[in-house]
């Protein structure tokens, strides 16, 4: 069962890759080669050395994601090239990590589990920041919606003015987020969990 769970982890994490690249063929290729890896495992496959490998495409993943949101396009060529020494991200928590860049800041997206319809968003999702003013229990609340204004979820509370000032005050302002589904071994139950990643505005944009 481990075994299966490996593969699954493996997948998503390039395929995550494959949807941030055009050069989908090569990861297709090392997909298959990883998935060898580990069905090999009976033959004595080395299980550290297996989430290593899970780690490693984690943080690759990651450092594609944030270099696609800023348009470092040297660090994204550098990652899917396997040619980069720069510092990897800090991650903090399940699956959550720093950013790499003083423009972009990482936010969880609040309330996302009491939006209807999420699970046709998961993955990468184009999306702007709306300002609600008219919130009945906070006016300076900034909800989160998708490009065909399907509402995701909210800033949290304690960065609404700091994603303000990044925004230059002015909404909508776009933005990408990150949305994944997860399940409660405890109790079975699917949710959903996502990452908004925020470029600040420059001054004269």
């Amino acid at each position: 069962m481990g075994v299966i769970i490996f593969i699954i982890i493996l997948s998503a994490i390039l395929g995550l890759i494959i949807y941030l690249t055009d050069s989908a063929p090569s990861h297709e290729q090392t997909q298959r080669e990883l998935a060898a890896k580990v069905s090999g495992s009976s033959s004595g496959v080395n299980t550290d050395d297996l989430l290593a490998d899970v780690e490693m495409m984690k943080l690759k993943a990651e450092v594609l994601i944030q270099s696609k949101a800023v348009g470092d396009d040297k660090t994204y060529q550098a990652v899917m090239n396997d040619d980069y020494d720069g510092p990897w991200p800090e991650q903090r928590g399940n699956n959550y990590y720093l950013s790499l860049y003083d423009n972009l800041r990482i936010l969880s997206i609040a309330g996302i589990n009491y939006r209807q319809g999420i699970n046709r968003y998961k993955g990468r999702v184009m999306c702007a920041l709306v300002s609600e003013p008219n919130n009945e229990y906070d006016p300076d609340a900034i909800k989160i919606v998708a490009e065909d204004r399907h509402h995701l979820g909210y800033i949290p509370t304690d960065y609404t003015d700091m994603v303000r000032s990044m925004a230059g005050g002015v909404f909508p302002y776009r933005c990408e987020a990150h949305i994944y589904e997860a399940n409660d071994e405890d109790d079975k139950h699917d949710f959903f969990y996502g990452y908004v990643y925020i470029v600040q505005k420059v001054k004269g944009d």
